[in-house]
This record gives structure tokens, sequence and C-alpha cells, in this order.
């Protein structure tokens, strides 16, 4: 969970350490120069205050929550200049207007998601995809409906993906996994309990794990071989839908694919024709739609 979220959500914090948070989230980038005693004259409060804040939040103290939350202010504002990707269109909006923002959305995410895309990971991950007997793709609610497409596109390349989705069953799944396969967890928070139950079964299982999930710190990270920044500016629950979210996982997952298709090209593009030409038969009227 990102920084932000996590002063705004936190609720073991103490009346000085919530007055403290508020005055952060206010501040912004003002804090840049605040040091615990400058931040105590502000709030009225003490500067141990804001070395417990910190250490609260997962941090050493001050200066290293600072420049963390910091760094992610700077990629909050990076992209996303003028749609809030919780609340994308208003009541008063025409349909057009929905239509247009929400394209424009759309548009931001996949900027967004590909502003955080690392070559060192991309190349780990698609390594490990191209080497795994198996991959299971983990994950609970709408992050599965991204996998769906995954899966499918894979299938026509010959490539061995399994989702499941019923509760509980997942944990199954993972305590059957070995080091031959691999795994994508797919989780925005990073905190699911469920999901970090399967990481602790997969890591003992010695299985290779990819995650997909939001900016900052969070545990599901401490148990990847190879971590995917999804865009991260959604709210838990105060939203209209996952729009970020979805195009963000989608895309991640799409570039897996087009990477992994890649490695072996000409054999895959020979592989995904002649099989297509054998289950999909279709037709059209249209010359732009058929084939030569």
């Amino acid at each position: 969970m990102i920084i932000s979220n996590k002063l705004e959500s936190m609720d073991s914090l103490s009346k000085s350490e919530e007055v403290l948070a508020k005055y952060i989230l206010d501040q912004k980038e003002n804090i840049e120069k605040l040091s615990t005693k400058d931040l105590a004259n502000a709030t009225y409060t003490s500067p141990s205050t804001a070395i417990r804040l910190s250490q609260k939040l997962g941090f050493s103290g001050w200066n290293e929550l600072k420049e963390k939350y910091l760094e992610e202010l700077n990629y909050l504002n990076q992209h996303f200049s003028n749609i809030d990707s919780n609340f994308p269109f208003q009541s008063s909006d025409t349909l057009m207007n929905v239509a247009s923002k929400i394209g424009n959305l759309a548009s931001e995410s996949i900027e967004d998601t590909l502003s955080l895309l690392k070559n060192e990971d991309l190349n780990k991950a698609v390594t490990l995809l191209d080497k795994a007997q198996i991959i299971n793709v983990f994950g609970i609610s709408n992050s599965l409906l991204m996998a769906f497409d995954f899966k499918h596109k894979m299938m026509r390349i010959n490539r061995h993906v399994d989702i499941l989705s019923l509760p509980g069953e997942q944990a199954y799944v993972a305590a059957n996994s070995s080091p031959n396969d691999c795994a994508i967890l797919i989780s925005y928070s990073g905190e699911v309990h469920e999901t970090l139950q399967i990481a602790k079964i997969l890591r003992k299982n010695k299985t290779p794990i990819i995650s997909l999930t939001s900016i900052g710190e969070n545990t599901l990270k401490d148990f990847s071989d190879c971590t995917f920044s999804i865009t991260s500016r959604e709210k838990l629950y105060s939203k209209i839908a996952t729009y970020s979210t979805n195009n963000s996982i989608h895309l991640i997952l799409d570039i897996l694919y087009s990477c992994l298709f890649k490695m072996n090209y000409d054999h895959n593009l020979e592989y995904k024709t002649k099989i297509s030409k054998i289950i999909d038969t279709r037709s059209s009227t249209s010359n732009l739609l058929q084939e030569k």
C-alpha cells in the first residue's frame, strides 16, 4: 500500500500521530526540508511523535519516511494530469463526456504502467516463465478476470497456465507446485491474507514467484523473485470501479505474453496460425477481415 493510503487508513495511531499524519498529507511536498523538531512545532506534538509514526509505517525514522513519501508524490504527479482514477466522471457529465474520460483514463493508466516497468524484472520474469512447466496464476476478485485472457493467449502457443478461483482451493494448488513451475501472484495491496498464505507455501516449495502489486512497500514483495508495479492511484474501496488497476494488470500480462512469444517468434507464430486454422473456423464477407 502506498504511504498516503497508509497515513489515511491506519487505525493504530495515537491522537498526536493522527494529527501529524494529517499534517503530512496536507503539506505534501512542503515537508521536504522539515525536521522532526519543525513537525513538532507545527503540529503541537513532539519530535518523538514523528519517529514513532515513521516506525509504525515500517521505516527506520523520519528521514526515510520523508524520502520515500516524496518519491511517491513525484510518481503520483506524473501522467495523471486531469482525471481522478477513483471518480473519473460525475453525474453531471454527458454520455460522451463519460466515454471520453474513461478513454483518457485508460491511456494514462497505460503510460503510467510503462513508466514503472524495469528491464531487469522483465528479463527475469520472461526467463522464469519460459522455463516453467506449469504457470499458476493466483489472485482474488477482478484480478483473475485479466488472468483468464492471459491464459487464453498462452494456450494458443502451447503454454500451460492454470487459474483456480474457488476460495481455499488456490492454497492446494500452491502446495502441489514445484521448482519447475512458476507462479504469478496478483494483489493490489500486497497484504491480502489468502495471497500471502499462498506466497509462503510457494516459497517453501521453492516455486519462483512473479508478483503484480502496487508501488511502495508491502509483504508480498518480500516473497517475490521479481515484481511488476501496478498503477497505484486507486483507493481500496472508495471508487466507481477498478478502471486503472484492470488496465494496468491487463497490460503487464500482455507484455509478459508478448515477450515470451518473441523468445521463439517463428515457431510460436507458425503454431498459433496452424492451430487457429483448425479450431477457429470463422468466416467473414468483409474484405478487411478476410485472410489472404
